[in-house]
């Protein structure tokens, strides 16, 4: 948030100040040569990147040393990168990835160049996580900071009273306070209690708009716990050391609640005008100076009226809150969800409040021009709460474009929450979604291994906050990881954050207290022992904003001219540097964020640390051709933006890679990754590549997978005989209260499998809830119980032996009449069974969008198939896929099909095929599934509205039908 005030120093005191400020520039800056090689200051985990990046004066390799302890253990060969064009720096990468020992006291060192010590553990980070989310309750508004809960949550530093303060604002002494706030003058003529909340950053006011991000992303932390890692023990009770610690909840929401409580405060009360809108900021009527305590704060406080962008941020948080509450406390739950519903409506009529910026006097202006994205954002949340089909045009008719998010540009926090919490209303959009993401954190992979330092940042990218930007990439990569297992996104994660714990340019650890050349002076009114003694330095864990080219505080840009042609070293440690170093409450929450997903990573040692080849940016995805979840308005074309399908291949070995005429992959050969087809690399030689435009696997890493996966397709040598794979029909329904029973339900899976070689067949197969494989096994057919109301996923593998395999999935939903309201009457035409218990009032619907909701095209014994199948529906929307199956004896070299709706059914997106046309439509094969072999199928898949009653089946047509 920007301070324009000017500082008011005593006359005696200030040139002290300039001399200890340029004092400590100077120090800063022999530091920074010392500190090289350039390496994470807190250390490395076990499993995680460990490249060190040495500056150099020259291409030519060197030898570096790795000590523990004194004593020598490691040693090898730098690797030239040449010239980084974000620092200006000639820059080598030094391999510390075959180092097996562990401790701390580790040093690197190049000829007589040292980096600081640092450590390999897998809990090097353990005490950083609680570090950062202690942020939050030292910036509480309306409570005093008490000495015993100034230290960090689980021990990570010792309680100080230096860090306590009384409680700021509360109507007392100079305060004019937060408990009767009136509305800026000549806006209304009421006055809100609205003590609570977090400071937003260096100053004292309160902003609904950042404020809203930052509340989420801590929510979202939670229910990444909650949903994928169940790992709720790093912020349960009693582990952030805070005053509601032993209350029987979550530290991380009794935190997050503080905020959101002055959240719903802040909404417009009934009767006034403009009811159910949230006011868009609350701060001092006048900037204040530095340094000043919250209590000291003498400054008339003031209410902004009310914004639209303000109102869907209250609205998307408060849905939020009101299901992770649910079952905590009802009557909060009911309450947020109360304000969330309220907040939407006002919202909606009034899209236009748009912050006009005539109130930034004492405070920043948090302007948002376009709230579309907020819409998205809000509409997204209400629906995964509450299930309700009114906010489904909004999500249906937006069309995502961003590749990153901050206050500004929410709608990423939408497609982040659809596909982390589980529902069974949102099981085609949180399919969406993870691919959504997984296809984004992939271009900020290839950005990251264009980069010379490990910042997923281009050079246009270090502006004002660029360390939180690096923050939030590392979460839509920590999100890629949670869905795919990639081991590639994760070690994104973690060059990420050794870039922000001091492998960067300056050699700077960017967080308070975390290093050993850290930052010491950022912009905050209480934190600044810089300027009085008698104000405490920063705790450990606050993160700077970091290098930013826009230069906006005059200090910066006169200390720093001519930095901006090498933008990563645009950075200033001064506490007056507000626009390179202040820290803020929506920067701090995604450091916390991908903090605790790193410690979950370092926690099960999975996969192997960082190797020269494990640069590789191109990362598949099960839909690799999607780019929204939402439909373009354009009827033209529904595929992907350009912007996916430039990600070079990249090697951070010093070594070339060149395949041997033995290792060429025939062009006929494909690898089933886990059950979905991927083109084989011919030139890659291990893990992920990218050639002719499209992600790859390479022989070897294919290969490695356990059966039935691997490489597929025609022999390799044309010596032996092609291998036909096998073929395979799996159907799946659900029963429900048989026989009057109250328990519901059991599952049916039959596959029948044929192979044209008359090899022997083996089948595996599994079904899964969420993120949750509930059960699996190695027959053709099997009935389970399952006693939830949700969607299930079932796949069935069938293989042959000889690398010949076929896969296929249908999905199986099973829910209570009374749970979707007017659903019985629609279930009738895709209901695979049902029954209803003779001793409820309720009955169970339970649906298949298995074979019975198909429509198949005859085949000629040597031609293809083309089946459509409605996969899932719900009040006016549907998810369907398109089979193409190749029933011949030789192989299908491209293919298109045609089909048309006849009651006003339309497509809103898909993924794997290039769908165009306004119905009709048409589906062409993308470069990687154009070629099927005899007996194998391609698929792809879309969303649409339907048009009346339920998902309707047309004919699909086209010469690979016949």
């Amino acid at each position: 948030m920007i301070n324009r005030s000017v500082l008011k120093i005593p006359a005696l005191v200030k040139p002290l100040v300039q001399a200890l400020v340029l004092v400590g520039c100077t120090l800063g800056v022999a530091q920074a040569e010392v500190g090289n090689p350039r390496v994470n200051q807190l250390g490395y985990i076990p499993n995680g990147d460990r490249i060190a990046v040495y500056k150099a004066s020259n291409n030519s390799a060197q030898t570096w040393q790795l000590t523990h302890n004194g004593s020598l253990i490691a040693s090898g060969q730098t690797i030239p990168k040449g010239s980084d064009a974000s620092s200006g720096d000639n820059i080598h990468h030094i391999d510390l990835s075959s180092v097996t020992a562990t401790g701390s006291g580790f040093t690197l060192t190049v000829g007589g160049d040292s980096s600081y010590p640092f450590s390999i553990s897998s809990t090097t980070f353990n005490a950083a996580f609680y570090d950062a989310l202690k942020y939050f309750y030292h910036n509480r508004s309306g409570i005093a900071i008490e000495t015993p809960y100034t230290g960090g949550g689980r021990g990570s530093y010792a309680s100080h009273s230096r860090w306590s303060r009384p409680a700021g604002h509360l109507n007392q002494g100079a305060n004019k306070g937060d408990m009767n706030v009136p509305c800026w003058s000549g806006t209304c003529n009421y006055s809100l209690n609205v003590t609570k909340g977090w400071y937003d950053a260096g100053d004292h006011g309160k902003y609904v708009v950042n404020g809203g991000i930052s509340v989420w992303t801590l929510l979202n932390l939670y229910e990444r716990a909650q949903h994928i890692t169940g790992n709720l023990a790093a912020v349960a009770d009693g582990s952030m050391n805070i005053p509601e610690s032993g209350n029987g909840v979550a530290d991380i929401l009794d935190e997050a609640r503080w905020q959101m409580e002055f959240m719903l405060a802040m909404q417009v009360p009934q009767g006034q005008a403009k009811a159910g809108m949230a006011h868009h900021k609350i701060h001092d009527v006048g900037w204040t100076g530095l340094p000043l305590a919250p209590h000291e704060d003498p400054q008339q406080r003031a209410l902004v009226p009310p914004s639209t962008a303000a109102t869907l941020n209250l609205a998307a948080t408060a849905a939020q809150a009101a299901r992770i509450w649910k079952d905590i406390d009802a009557g909060f739950a009911a309450l947020c969800l109360t304000a969330a519903e309220r907040a939407w409506n006002a919202a909606q009529a009034n899209p236009n409040d748009i912050y006009s910026g005539n109130y930034d006097n004492g405070g920043g202006g948090y302007g948002d021009r376009f709230v579309a994205d907020e819409f998205y954002w809000a509409a997204a949340e209400l629906y995964i709460t509450t299930g309700d089909s009114r906010y489904l045009p909004t999500i249906n008719n937006y069309t995502l474009e961003r590749t990153d998010f901050g206050w500004p540009d929410t709608e990423l926090l939408g497609v982040m929450s659809l596909a982390v919490v589980p529902a069974t209303h949102t099981n085609s959009l949180r399919i969406a979604a993870r691919n959504h993401i997984q296809t984004i954190a992939s271009t900020h992979l290839t950005t990251q291994s264009a980069s010379g330092y490990p910042a997923p940042l281009s050079s246009l990218e270090y502006y004002w906050g660029s360390n939180s930007v690096i923050a939030n990439k590392l979460v839509l990569m920590g999100l890629a990881y949670d869905f795919s297992g990639n081991q590639n996104f994760a070690l994104g994660v973690s060059k990420g954050i050794n870039y922000l714990f001091g492998s960067n340019v300056l050699s700077t650890s960017f967080i308070t207290g975390l290093g050993t050349n850290t930052v010491a002076q950022p912009h905050h009114r209480f934190w600044a022992g810089a300027l009085n003694s008698n104000y405490p330095w920063a705790p450990p864990g606050a993160l700077s904003g970091g290098p930013n080219a826009g230069l906006e505080d005059s200090l910066s840009a006169s200390r720093l001219s001519g930095c901006t042609s090498r933008p990563a070293t645009c950075w200033l440690d001064s506490i007056d540097a507000w626009s390179t170093n202040e820290i803020t409450i929506n920067w701090n929450a995604p450091l916390a964020w991908v903090l605790g997903f790193y410690n979950d990573f370092a926690a099960t040692q999975g996969g192997s640390s960082s190797s020269s080849s494990s640069s590789s940016s191109s990362v598949p995805v099960s839909s690799s051709s999607s780019s929204s979840i939402i439909p373009s308005s354009s009827s033209s074309s529904i595929q992907p933006s350009s912007s996916s399908s430039s990600m070079p291949s990249s090697s951070s070995s010093s070594s070339s890679v060149v395949a041997s005429s033995s290792s060429s992959v025939s062009g006929g050969l494909r690898c089933n990754w886990y059950g979905t087809l991927y083109p084989l690399c011919v030139t890659t030689q291990s893990g992920w590549g990218w050639e002719n435009s499209q992600s790859c696997i390479s022989a070897s890493t294919c290969s490695a997978q356990p059966a039935p996966y691997g490489i597929v397709g025609a022999a390799s040598s044309s010596s032996q005989a092609a291998n036909r794979s096998p073929t395979l029909q799996l159907s799946a329904n659900a029963t429900g209260f048989e026989g009057g029973s109250m328990v519901c339900c059991t599952l049916h899976i039959n596959g029948a499998a044929s192979d044209p070689d008359g090899d022997n067949l083996t089948y595996s197969w599994q079904v899964i809830s969420g993120n949750t494989v509930v059960a699996s096994g190695s027959s053709s057919s099997a009935s389970i119980h399952v006693s939830n109301q949700r969607g299930y996923e079932v796949s069935m593998t069938v293989s042959d032996g000889r690398g010949g395999v076929a896969t296929e999935t249908t999905f199986v939903s099973v829910y209570f009449s009374d749970y979707f309201p007017g659903s019985s009457s629609s279930a009738s035409n895709i209901n695979s069974s049902s029954s209803s218990s003779s001793s409820s009032s309720s009955s169970a619907i339970v649906s298949s969008s298995s074979s019975v909701v198909s429509s198949s095209s005859s085949s000629a014994a040597s031609g293809g198939n083309c089946q459509y199948v409605v996969t899932n529906q719900w009040n006016n929307g549907f998810t369907a896929v398109i089979r193409v199956r190749n029933n011949g004896s030789s192989a299908i070299n491209g293919w298109s099909v045609n089909w048309s709706y006849s009651d006003g059914s339309r497509i809103t997106n898909s993924w794997n095929a290039n769908v165009t046309g306004n119905n009709p439509y048409a589906a062409s094969a993308l470069g990687w599934n154009a070629n099927i072999q005899p007996g194998q199928t391609a698929e792809f898949g879309f969303q649409g509205t339907k048009g009346a009653g339920s998902a309707q089946v047309p004919a699909v047509t086209g010469s690979v039908c016949q």
